[in-house]
């Protein structure tokens, strides 16, 4: 009985597209101007800086692909569901979000601006010299950072971003589900 309820029931994954595009594009603004904002600053050998914070909102900005995906599926079906299927949803917008953003990223560093990751690597070095790093740990540094752009850098960002992003909107899903799709 309840495999005949799931066959009936419309496709969330209009939804789940629909979220992780809204998502995914603002996430790739914010993530090429945290870029620029860093490439524009002067290099003052801080950790952190205002772009740094900028990557912290891009995460919690990146959560709200579970609520609109729910929300969107809810409203667009008139239909109801367990929080289960929104933490399944909010899970597959994340990724969704991440797969695209990634895709943008790379897409932008290699049509739009190619000198942009040849540009953030040599800022890290300015930054590490004006922390007044010696040569030898600049170079020990180097070696354990992929340079911005490598194979290593995408995949490592690609990999971390799904599961810090998948995780996150399996719980807002799971928000989503209880507030927009709730029986009671």
């Amino acid at each position: 009985m309840e495999m005949e309820n799931e066959m009936n029931e419309p496709s969330y994954w209009p939804s789940v597209f629909l979220a992780g595009v809204i998502v995914a594009f603002i996430m790739s603004a914010l993530g090429l101007g945290s870029g620029y904002m860093t490439l524009g600053s002067e290099p003052t050998g801080e950790t952190f800086s205002a772009a740094s914070f900028l990557g912290i909102l891009v995460c919690l900005i990146a959560g709200i692909a579970g609520i609109i995906a729910t929300r969107h599926y809810a409203r667009e079906h008139d239909v109801t569901f367990p929080i289960g299927r929104g933490a399944l949803i909010g899970f597959l917008s994340g990724v969704t979000a991440v797969t695209i953003s990634t895709l943008v990223g790379l897409l932008w560093t290699a049509v739009i601006d190619p000198n942009m990751n040849q540009a953030l690597y040599d800022w890290q070095i300015m930054n590490m010299e004006a922390a007044n790093m010696t040569e030898e740990q600049i170079e020990m540094t180097l070696k354990f950072t992929p340079k911005p752009g490598s194979m290593m850098a995408v995949l490592s960002q690609f990999g971390i971003g799904l599961v810090v992003i998948g995780i996150f909107n399996l719980l807002t899903g799971m928000i989503g589900a209880k507030v927009f799709a709730s029986e009671e």
